[in-house]
């Protein structure tokens, strides 16, 4: 079952794309959360990350994939390890994801 040019069955990529969409937007949350924590406009976090202020916008809305190298400018400037930046919080297990297999015992 082809359901793409890559081979790969669409249902799978779609749950990569909602899988990606949802680490951009965790991340764009704690980078603005940061930033305003430190009280910076996006404006003093540009010159500080070294990157353009509308690359934040999209970076804190989660439409876009920053490099590695924007992300290390990024944790630098906020005094924060990288690791911290990108971590996703562990989620109370009350609700399980349907997306996500049990494994198997």
């Amino acid at each position: 079952m082809s359901g793409s040019p890559t081979g790969i069955p669409k249902t799978l990529l779609h749950r990569q794309a909602v899988a990606f969409r949802r680490v951009a937007l965790a991340l764009g949350r704690r980078v603005k959360v940061l930033r305003l924590e430190r009280e910076w406009t996006v404006e003093q976090s540009s010159e500080y990350f070294g990157i353009e202020p509308a690359h934040i916008r999209r970076i804190e809305a989660g439409r876009t994939n920053p490099s590695l190298a924007v992300l290390v400018s990024i944790a630098r400037a906020l005094g924060v390890p990288l690791a911290e930046l990108v971590s996703e919080k562990k989620r109370s297990r009350a609700r399980p994801d349907p997306n996500r297999s049990e494994p198997s015992r």
